[in-house]
């Protein structure tokens, strides 16, 4: 107890006074020091850990079933193209296919909510999104690994030059091999590069008629750096493109040099909403008629 008291004088002195830089990290290491002595020794600690080794494990656990589970995902994606129809109401989409999956577990997350069975479950669902509409980029093997084409895994790769100062550099990765990776890259994947919000849907899209005009902005600045990052040779260009990005983009570029775009440019410009909610001819559009 005496030792004690005279460790918190020091330590308030210390403290009170102007303390140099060295000072100060001499009295952080000293604390420290301390609260791991005193921390180290708390008899509660056996219990603690006991508890702690059975939650990390159960955790541990559930992330190794997303595997299993994504595969589960991919076959009610197939099951329910075989038979849609117009027999599905909605998008199959995540939230959809996530609100399925949590009623097949009785889970209800009003009552009480779960984070970690969410998080498990939402990874699964994106990742059977991913393995039915890119299977060759998607999978999962005999071991339960999740496989991910290399270039998309790892896009940009270090490419070190023996004898030269500054001689790291970044190069595209083009491996197409699978290779296995952990469940967390999946959210990863999917933020950044497969944001896939939606698949085929049985009923009209309207999501598409909300986001069109946001889309279209982002779509011309992203584009324009593309440009930019092209003509500058700068690796962030891969950040942006790849080769089906390239395809989606020749798409792209037939749509705008079709007449359906052209009809579609000049009905925008021709008519607009009237008061009561009905098409109307554009002063524009009336002049051209």
């Amino acid at each position: 107890m005496i030792n004690l008291k005279i460790y918190k004088y020091k330590l308030i002195n210390l403290i009170g006074s102007k303390m140099t830089i060295d000072t100060k990290k001499d009295v952080a290491k000293t604390d420290n020091e301390f609260n791991e002595k005193i921390l180290g020794s708390l008899s509660s600690n056996v219990k603690a850990s006991k508890i702690l080794f059975k939650a990390t494990n159960l955790s541990n656990n559930l992330m190794k079933l997303v595997p299993e589970m994504a595969i589960s995902v991919n076959e009610i994606i197939i099951e329910i193209d075989t038979k849609q129809k117009g027999k599905i109401k909605g998008q199959i989409d995540l939230a959809f296919l996530r609100t399925h999956l949590y009623m097949l577990a009785s889970y209800d997350r009003k009552t009480a909510t779960n984070s970690a069975f969410e998080m498990a479950v939402t990874r699964a669902v994106k990742l059977g999104i991913l393995m039915n509409t890119d299977k060759n980029e998607f999978s999962v093997n005999s071991k339960n690994e999740v496989l991910v084409m290399d270039k998309i895994a790892t896009p940009m790769i270090d490419q070190f030059k023996k004898g030269q100062k500054g001689g790291a550099t970044k190069v595209a990765n083009t491996s197409t091999d699978l290779v296995p990776v952990h469940t967390g890259l999946v959210d990863k994947l999917w933020s950044t590069k497969f944001a896939v919000a939606t698949r085929t849907p049985s009923t009209k899209d309207v999501k598409i008629e909300l986001t069109l005009k946001d889309s279209a902005k982002n779509f011309y600045d992203l584009f324009n750096k593309a440009l930019d990052y092209s003509s500058k040779k700068d690796v962030r260009f891969f950040d942006l493109v790849d080769e089906a990005t390239t395809k989606q983009l020749s798409l792209i570029g037939t749509l705008f040099n079709s007449e359906a775009y052209k009809d579609m440019r000049n009905f925008s410009i021709d008519y607009q909403v009237a008061i009561d909610g009905t098409l109307e001819k554009t002063s524009l559009g009336k002049k051209q008629a």
